[in-house]
């Protein structure tokens, strides 16, 4: 009785970015997997897009939004492979929530299980600066103040390090 689990790096993706999701395969069932072979299906959706994915005794491959991963070794019950880590990049126009779901069929197992995982999409950080006058006139020879202020725009907080204005 296999059975999948899907986790996600985060559960909040940056558009534009990267992302790490991590499938395991467990076999639920009171018997060893038969030795036949065990492939894992991983068809991202639109807005995420497959860069590559690994996993310690995987044979792995990437083919347009499909990610098919594939073994033969027997499982012995209650327990698990090793992980198979997915790297996929989030779509700058990726929708605000996205369902990733992967299937697993083999191993003597006559019907096939899934996993999913949601995540969020936010856009990235997007500073803008505004300037505005004390006074829409200014006396020459007197004095006037400046105020500038930045804003972030995005749906991301920066990452802390510094962000410098000039004028």
């Amino acid at each position: 009785d296999l059975t999948i689990t899907k986790t996600a790096s985060s559960s909040t993706l940056t558009r534009g970015g990267t992302g790490t999701f991590t499938l395991t395969v467990t076999n639920s069932g009171g018997t060893a997997t038969d030795g036949t072979t065990v492939t894992v299906t991983d068809t991202l959706p639109t807005g995420l897009t497959p860069t590559g994915a690994s996993g310690t005794g995987w044979t792995c491959s990437v083919s347009g939004q499909t990610v098919t991963c594939t073994r033969t070794d027997a499982l012995a019950a209650s327990t698990s492979y090793a992980g198979i880590s997915v790297t996929a990049g989030v779509a700058s126009d990726a929708g605000a929530s996205l369902t990733n779901t992967a299937s697993v069929v083999g191993g003597g197992d006559g019907s096939s299980a899934s996993g999913s995982v949601v995540v969020t999409t936010v856009a990235p950080v997007d500073l803008t600066i505004t300037k505005t006058a004390s006074s829409s006139t200014l006396t020459r020879g007197g004095t006037g103040t400046f105020t500038l202020t930045v804003t972030n725009s995005g749906g991301t907080a920066t990452d802390g390090t510094t962000v410098t204005v000039t004028d």
